[in-house]
């Protein structure tokens, strides 16, 4: 039987992957193109701002249990994904205090490989992926999409080209208390009236980047393309 479950499984992420690529608009069609042009003009890139809300913070042992995704360009939003998972284990009390989100929300949530495949296609080949804390969005998304065995999909999810809003603050407002999201967004004059839902989030994290940004450019940093500002913000983890 376990031979069996291993067989169907391998054909849903066979079928999932081939679906994604099937799906996924063309270059010309899609904002950012097939390759993350680096060079491309800050103020009109397509950025794709993040969140994920989880069981815990080891993307090995825990479950996600809400992805958002929404693209802004200009500041302003272009489109949204937000979906609710199903986690297939218990939520802790302790996250259901902090989030919100119970077992009952997500009793008739979409499965793990569905959300993935939904949110691979809505980000598209090659987007520059935008968060707070964006390091941690990262890794749990492209651990899941290896245990799914939806590898290939990992690439859109790229380290090397994210941008960091809570390494950015550090750059932009030293000598913070703290550079966790609402105290960022507090400084930079952000609500976030819902914290720990990935959609008021993902929101919050979009106004600290186009607030920082302002900032920057306002204490004479040079800020013309992708580049500059991924050269100044320096690696993440």
């Amino acid at each position: 039987m376990d031979l069996i479950q291993k067989g169907i499984e391998m054909i849903q992420q066979s079928l999932f992957g081939a679906l994604i690529e099937a799906e996924t608009p063309a270059p010309s069609e899609h904002p950012g193109g097939s390759a993350r042009d680096v060079a491309a003009a800050l103020d009109t890139t397509t950025f794709t701002v993040i969140d994920v809300e989880t069981t815990g913070l080891n993307p090995a042992k825990n479950a996600l249990l809400e992805v958002t995704a929404i693209q802004y360009r200009q500041g302003q939003d272009l489109a949204v994904y937000s979906s609710l998972v199903q986690p297939n284990v218990a939520i802790p009390e302790e996250v259901e205090e902090l989030t919100g989100i119970n077992q009952a929300m997500v009793t008739g949530a979409p499965p793990l490989i569905t959300v993935l495949t939904e949110l691979c296609k809505f980000v598209g080949p090659a987007p520059f992926i935008v968060g707070h804390n964006v390091g941690f969005d990262i890794r749990f998304v492209n651990q899941k999409l290896e245990s799914t065995g939806l590898h290939s999909m990992t690439s859109r999810f790229d380290m090397a080209t994210a941008l960091c809003t809570k390494t950015l603050a550090q750059r932009a407002l030293p000598g913070l208390p703290s550079y966790q999201g609402i105290v960022v967004a507090t400084q930079c004059g952000v609500r976030n009236d819902n914290p720990h839902r990935a959609e008021a989030d993902v929101r919050m994290s979009a106004g600290i980047l186009f607030a920082l940004i302002d900032k920057l450019r306002t204490d004479g940093k040079s800020l013309h393309s992708v580049a500059d500002l991924l050269t100044l913000q320096g690696p993440i983890s």
